[in-house]
């Protein structure tokens, strides 16, 4: 990454510099590239077998306080690693770990599992592992394009509980999931420190594009949600239009929509954005969280987690 924090374009700044808590940890951060992190695959290997490994081949490892599976490392030769080709290991970004985690306490018993826009994966192989192959996952995605790597890491974590669809999430049959994750497609703000790129075709222009797609998202994901089922909807970006005023929109158009809170131990996580552009949000909508990425050394994202 060759951008500097005094490279951010101004709009950027005058846009999301009064909602942090700091701003010039935040545009720091933003200019360090994201730390490489992965997961265990604990469908094929254990964190003790593959810590033992890269000890062996002199690669260190930092634990991560809030998830015992993940780490973080000091060498990107960690994703040329014969545990990552095998999938004993995922390589994955921190926040992306995340959804699954919220929904983990139910993921057991869970029957029926819906993620509803998964390629290239790296959520439902989580998923598949958490539930530890049983019961049964939905991976849809509307691009053909995308499905093949959804496939390919499916088969390489070795997943036999899923079966991947193909289409508009919007046209899927009606059904009862237990679960729905909604991690959907966004302006992708929170991954600037992977992608300086984001700035070359960011507008504030684009947001308000991706909002309408994801007020039609959360919408449907509730939909398919049986009775006392849980969604998680989620972003990585910074976007009010494309966070907290989606779920105020889910909130206004199905009143049986309930915000859960979010803690997770070890995690700093942030408040909501209560009002934007002259709109006051759902109080309900403060249930929601936001990872700014100079609180954790991470990505940006937003979380929101949905009971019916």
């Amino acid at each position: 990454m060759t951008g500097q924090a005094e490279s951010i374009p101004a709009p950027f700044r005058a846009r999301y510099c009064p909602l942090v808590d700091d701003e010039n940890a935040f545009l720091a951060s933003l200019s360090r590239l994201l730390p490489k992190a992965f997961r265990i695959n604990t469908l094929k290997s254990t964190r003790e077998d593959v810590s033992e490994r890269f000890a062996g081949y002199g690669i260190g490892l930092a634990t991560v306080p809030w998830y015992e599976d993940a780490f973080v490392c000091d060498n990107p030769e960690a994703g040329f690693s014969l545990e990552h080709f095998t999938g004993a290991i995922y390589m994955q970004e921190l926040v992306s770990m995340l959804p699954p985690l919220l929904i983990r306490d139910i993921l057991p018993g869970a029957r029926m599992v819906l993620d509803g826009c998964a390629a290239p994966g790296s959520k439902t192989t989580q998923l598949a592992a958490l539930m530890g192959n049983r019961g049964t996952i939905i991976a849809n995605d509307v691009s053909y394009s995308r499905i093949r790597a959804l496939k390919f890491n499916l088969e390489k974590v070795g997943a036999l509980n899923t079966v991947i669809t193909n289409r508009d999430l919007m046209a899927f049959p009606d059904m009862d999931f237990d679960a729905v994750i909604i991690d959907a497609p966004c302006s992708a703000e929170g991954t600037i420190r992977k992608n300086w790129e984001v700035f070359d075709t960011w507008s504030a222009r684009g947001v308000q594009t991706y909002a309408r797609v994801q007020k039609q998202l959360i919408v449907k994901g509730f939909d398919l949600l049986a009775p006392g089922g849980t969604m998680v909807y989620s972003t990585c970006t910074f976007a009010p239009e494309e966070n907290e005023a989606v779920v105020d929109e889910l909130l206004k158009s199905r009143p049986d929509a309930k915000l859960e809170p979010i803690a997770i131990d070890g995690l700093k996580t942030s408040g909501t954005v209560e009002s934007w552009d002259g709109a006051e949000f759902d109080p309900e909508t403060r249930k929601a969280v936001r990872i700014w990425p100079h609180h954790n050394d991470t990505g940006g994202f937003f979380l929101a987690k949905v009971k019916k």
